[in-house]
């Protein structure tokens, strides 16, 4: 392996890990955190997280495009002979997963962010409760974060198999 191909690999790795572990913390740790605040506080807090977990993860997703390429053409067979059957597979679907999961995550970005960036700029200060048209968008960009939460180690897996064919 030269060592541009560990750099990219290394980057891949860190890029994977960036994007996951953002979508792990923001599960684990920041969801359930803001049941403790206030709501508008606790809206507030989200909206700003949710800012941030998308920008990691067009930063991390642009990586393991580059870095995904790079390492594909450093894996490419000799001239004239090809992958395997079983890596082309394998291949393919972790391909598929990466574009379901990238078209997740523009979903999150671009049909309920701009919602939920509106609803939150326009809280009223005295809230008592979420509201529910912002509460029902939350509960949709949830669903696509855990989708992707669930299909990330599957990724991952497949990544192995790859490195194992």
């Amino acid at each position: 392996m030269t060592a541009w191909a560990a750099l990219s690999t290394m980057v891949h790795l860190i890029a994977i890990a960036m994007w996951l572990g953002g979508i792990v913390f923001f599960l684990v740790v920041s969801g359930p955190a803001v049941h403790e605040l206030e709501p508008h506080i606790a809206i507030k807090t989200m909206n700003q997280a949710r800012i941030g977990l998308e920008n990691l993860a067009w930063i991390a997703i642009g990586l393991l495009l580059l870095t995904g390429i790079v390492n594909l053409l450093a894996r490419l067979p000799p001239t004239g002979s090809m992958f395997s059957r079983a890596f082309a597979i394998v291949l393919s679907v972790k391909i598929i997963l990466f574009g379901a999961m990238v078209l997740h995550h523009g979903l999150q970005v671009f049909k309920y962010a701009p919602t939920i960036a509106q609803l939150t700029a326009d809280l009223p200060r005295g809230l008592n409760a979420w509201p529910e048209p912002l509460l029902s968008h939350w509960r949709r960009w949830f669903l696509l974060l855990k989708i992707n939460a669930a299909l990330g180690p599957i990724v991952v897996l497949l990544s192995l198999a790859l490195v194992k064919n």
